[in-house]
This record gives structure tokens, C-alpha cells and sequence, in this order.
């Protein structure tokens, strides 16, 4: 186990960690490699600020996406909670045209999500620490100890960056999302208030 990482886990031990429920996830869906795991532990742990230009940018990159989904896959929510009190998630975007969401609306929110969130890189660190720490016990699915290593030590050498999704789970699954903070997709009418019985 990397020393640093470690010292963070141990640190940051009152920072809920999201691993139990992502473990879960991971486990009912197919092609998740390692990248893919990272890119999760940042979104969860960190939002989606580092994806989120200004409004304008936003909606441009949102209209350019727009014309080019094809209808909602098999099992394809239009909500994905990322945590397990999912107060932050991704919302799919097939799903949510093919209910008839508005574009505009969608990119208003995911900018003020991303600029609602507050985290810090150490709350993913920390994750992603612990997840090393598990897999070097015992793998999960196709995710290693190995894997999680020759990972750790590639994003280690640019500070722990944001990542696009691995090529393996692009092909089977050709994510299109954005990732929000819960509030915003009840807003959309993408989940209820958990006030709402």
C-alpha cells in the first residue's frame, strides 16, 4: 500500500466513503474496468466541476450530444445514484430524452450542480486509497490489486486527474451522461424529493 495513501485514509476517516455502494454497482454491471471505478470514486467524491464549463460552453456541448443519442438501452435509468444516499448521480441522457427532458434545463443544472459541490481532492484520494486497500485483500469482479496499482502509479505522476471511461466500457455501454447533485434532478422531476412519501 502506498504510504501517502494510506496516511489519507487514515486522516480522513470521518469522510463517508462511497466504496460499499460503488462496490455493489460495480458488481451488477458489465465491462467495468479499472479507469472506470476511478472515474466514479471522482464523480461521487468531487462532482462534476472538472467537467463543466461556463453556461454557454455547456449547453453547446450538451446540443452537440443531443443530436447524436440513439434511443434509451436495455436497463438504462434515467437517474444513476453514485453514492448510496444519492445526493450526487448521473443523469443518462437517452433515458432522460426519451421522457421528454429538456436540454436547456439539463445543462442549468449540471453547471449549478458543479458549482454547488463541495469536496475535496482528499475525499477521493481517500476512496480511492481504500479501494486499493480492499483489492490487495481480495479482487472484486475484474478489478485488481494489480490493476489498481499500474492505475494508482499512472495518475499519480499527473496529481490524480479526471479520466474519460475505458475503452472496454465505451464499447458495451456508450455512456452519456452528466452528473448532478440530487436536488437538481428533483428539480428536473428525475427523482423525488425524499420529503415526498
Amino acid at each position: 500500500m502506498v504510504p501517502y495513501l494510506l496516511s489519507l485514509l487514515l486522516a480522513a476517516a470521518v469522510v463517508a466513503s462511497p466504496l460499499d455502494f460503488a462496490l455493489t454497482q460495480w458488481s451488477k454491471t458489465s465491462a467495468v474496468e479499472m479507469r472506470d471505478a476511478y472515474k466514479w470514486l471522482f464523480q461521487a467524491t468531487l462532482g462534476g466541476e472538472h467537467a463543466a464549463p461556463d453556461l454557454a460552453a455547456a449547453r453547446t456541448w450538451l446540443d452537440e450530444e443531443w443530436k447524436t443519442l440513439g434511443a434509451p438501452r436495455p436497463g438504462e435509468t434515467a437517474w444513476e445514484p453514485l453514492t448510496a444516499d444519492g445526493r450526487i448521480g448521473r443523469v443518462n441522457l437517452r433515458p432522460y430524452r426519451a421522457r421528454g427532458g429538456d436540454p436547456q434545463r439539463l445543462a442549468e443544472a449540471f453547471v449549478r450542480s458543479a458549482q454547488r459541490f463541495r469536496a475535496t481532492k482528499q475525499d477521493f484520494l481517500t476512496a480511492w486509497a481504500e479501494l486499493g486497500a480492499r483489492l490487495q485483500k481480495a479482487p472484486s469482479g475484474s478489478l485488481t490489486y494489480v490493476a489498481w496499482q499500474t492505475m494508482d502509479r499512472d495518475a499519480r505522476t499527473s496529481d490524480y486527474p479526471a479520466v474519460h471511461h475505458s475503452d472496454g466500457y465505451v464499447r458495451v455501454h456508450a455512456p452519456a451522461y452528466r452528473v448532478l447533485l440530487r436536488d437538481d434532478a428533483v428539480a428536473l422531476g428525475l427523482v423525488r424529493s425524499q420529503t415526498s412519501h
